[in-house]
């Protein structure tokens, strides 16, 4: 490779807003990224495993929808303005080597480890603020119709990251209550983002990559209702009683399936605005939903939720059938 090209290659700004790759499928890059996000969703999760308690599942909930506002943010800088190049690559394995680390702290993140996962989850964030604010430079040039929107998105960026990193001095249920809030936070920012004629609707088109990638999401995180079966059965003790509550719980997963194949993955969001037109996933009519509205959103982030709160469950190494149904039951409820 020639210096000049080598230098292109890895120094090229990122895709601009409207250079949308309409056909293109989902990279084994992003399935490897997809891959480190279920690592540190899985190790969430193991502190459900070893207990079961109120508290316990709403710590895993908060430390969830971190990790899913991640992945969220990860994902879409990768479809709208992702390259296949060096550059694009070397900030996917930064953030890759990030969540590798807030892996580790994801156990325990709502008590001893909340410190440690709070400071990891900062510097994940300082590097999506680069990332996205070198979008927001080029859109002051090339797209002024949405560099205000993209400017508020670095702010609330930057800002996510300065209160994570300061949530690491507090007790551990004030920190507990700042990470919800600001969970709630993302969420109404991205709901606004939605709705706004500037916003994810003109900003984003939706394409059958983005699509693949929320199913195949979902795919990855089925995969751990199997693989906590499995671990559950082979460490508890192998009566009749342990093994019909394994299938149970692997019966709920493949529910899990069943329904969000069949009744969500199949809906395409669309950029075309329509007057509030109704988005549930049975709806009959041949109107389109717009990108801002799409149920599929939310839709995953209950499944995947409920799904790993499953399979935290039955990777105990003795899980009372009761607990398993009281386990499950919410989930489903979730979805």
């Amino acid at each position: 490779m020639h210096p000049r090209h080598f230098k292109t290659w890895f120094w090229r700004p990122p895709r601009p807003h409207g250079d949308t790759i309409v056909d293109r499928r989902v990279s084994p890059l992003e399935l490897l990224y997809d891959l480190v996000y279920v690592a540190v969703i899985s190790q969430a999760g193991l502190d459900v495993a070893e207990h079961v308690s109120l508290i316990r599942v709403a710590r895993f909930a908060v430390v969830f929808s971190l990790t899913w506002i991640a992945w969220t943010n990860g994902s879409l800088y990768l479809e709208l303005h992702g390259r296949s190049d060096g550059r694009t690559r070397t900030y996917v394995f930064l953030q890759m080597g990030i969540l590798a680390i807030l892996a580790v702290f994801a156990r325990g993140a709502g008590n001893e480890a909340g410190p440690a996962f709070a400071l990891t989850y900062s510097a994940f964030l300082a590097v999506m603020t680069w990332l996205w604010y070198t979008v927001r430079r080029q859109d002051v040039t090339e797209r002024h119709d949405l560099a205000d929107e993209t400017g508020r998105y670095v702010v609330a960026m930057a800002v996510s990251a300065a209160l994570m990193a300061a949530s690491a001095s507090f007790s551990s249920a004030l920190r507990l209550i700042v990470w919800a809030v600001l969970v709630v936070g993302w969420v109404v920012v991205l709901l606004l983002m939605g709705r706004s004629r500037v916003g994810l609707s003109r900003g984003m088109t939706p394409t059958d990559s983005l699509v693949e990638r929320f199913g195949t999401f979902v795919i990855i995180v089925l995969g751990e209702v199997i693989f906590g079966v499995v671990e559950g059965l082979s460490l508890a003790n192998r009566d009749l009683e342990t093994m019909v509550t394994g299938m149970i719980a692997l019966v709920v997963g493949l529910g899990f399936w069943w329904i969000y194949f069949d009744l969500v993955s199949q809906r395409s969001p669309t950029s075309t605005r329509t007057p509030r037109p109704s988005c549930s996933p049975t709806r009959t009519s041949s109107r389109p939903c717009r990108a801002g509205a799409d149920p599929r959103y939310g839709m995953k982030r209950s499944f995947t939720l409920a799904i790993t709160w499953n399979s935290s469950a039955v990777r105990c190494e003795v899980v009372p059938l009761p607990w398993v149904a009281q386990v499950s039951l919410p989930g489903l409820a979730l979805a």
